[in-house]
């Protein structure tokens, strides 16, 4: 029920999405060499092996590192975009972002684990087909199909558009809330000190969010999207290679914040936005005007 309500959730934020993006926006997002470069670097790269060195010296469970450098190893989660537009960060290059690593991961994932983590690595490469098929019906025909709705149809999709992102945040809370009620105890079981290094490590890494100003827009984007990893793929793996049910618990635990941290930092954010009042001295003054965050 939980992987239904996911997919359900990545195919209406993507239709969301798509409705409100152009053609242009998103080219102009995959034209910007030098951040999405840093980008895949960071996401492929530094992310999983700063959490597996963290996770190595942290004394945690065999089952607990491996879920943690399963999900580290797994970019482009797909409700990046979503958050992104919470704080009203550059929507264009966060889903350029997102299509671009979820294409990599296809490659980048399987190496990661076989590397990171001691599974068979031919086997982990036969992972790619799959990883591909998720990939294309849930998230690029998706938002594919929707850019083109929104071109042809734009009165429409100006109609429907605040309904399903309405929609996609009630989906995000109920799985959250789900989270809670049906795997609970992994909450409590653990550790807080596990607990508090995922939400420090989270509000670390998102806390630029809350002071760039909109010149950084592709900033707090990049930031938004490397801090939501793809829980559907980490479990996906975590059900292939593993048995040990800390692998699974690992994953589900980081997942809540993942989804509960970002989530809190893109609607601050999204609740101010810095605007430019000129004064009758020639002077300018940086105000704070509370807009909508939808």
């Amino acid at each position: 029920m939980m992987t239904l309500a996911l997919q359900v959730l990545v195919v209406v934020m993507m239709i969301a999405i798509g409705l409100e993006l152009r053609l242009s926006e998103l080219t102009g997002g995959l034209r910007r060499t030098r951040w999405l470069s840093a980008a895949v670097v960071l996401n492929v790269v530094i992310v999983p092996i700063v959490v597996w060195l963290v996770a190595e010296q942290a004394s945690l469970s065999k089952g607990m590192i491996a879920g943690l450098v399963l999900l580290a190893a797994a970019p482009a989660g797909p409700i990046g975009p979503m958050l992104a537009r919470l704080s009203h960060s550059d929507i264009g290059f966060a889903t350029a972002l997102m299509v671009l690593l979820g294409v990599v991961g296809l490659l980048s994932t399987p190496v990661t684990v076989a590397f990171l983590v001691e599974v068979d690595a031919e086997s982990t490469t036969a992972l790619a087909v799959p990883m591909f098929t998720a990939l294309l019906v849930s998230q690029i025909l998706p938002l594919f199909a929707a850019m083109y709705a929104g071109h042809r149809f734009p009165s429409v999709a100006a109609r429907i558009v605040k309904p399903l992102g309405l929609l996609a945040n009630v989906l995000l809370v109920g799985i959250v809330v789900a989270l809670v009620i049906v795997r609970g105890e992994l909450l409590t079981e653990t550790p807080l000190s596990v607990h508090a290094a995922l939400i420090a490590a989270l509000f670390a890494l998102l806390a630029p969010v809350l002071v760039l100003a909109q010149p950084a827009s592709m900033m707090r984007a990049l930031l938004t999207v490397t801090a939501v990893r793809n829980m559907s793929v980490a479990l996906f793996l975590a059900s292939r290679f593993f048995d040990d049910g800390q692998v699974e618990a690992a994953i589900l635990i980081w997942s809540f914040w993942m989804l509960v941290v970002p989530a809190f930092v893109g609607a601050i954010a999204g609740r101010f936005r810095t605007v430019t009042v000129p004064l009758a001295d020639g002077f300018a003054r940086a105000e704070v005007e509370e807009v909508e965050a939808t």
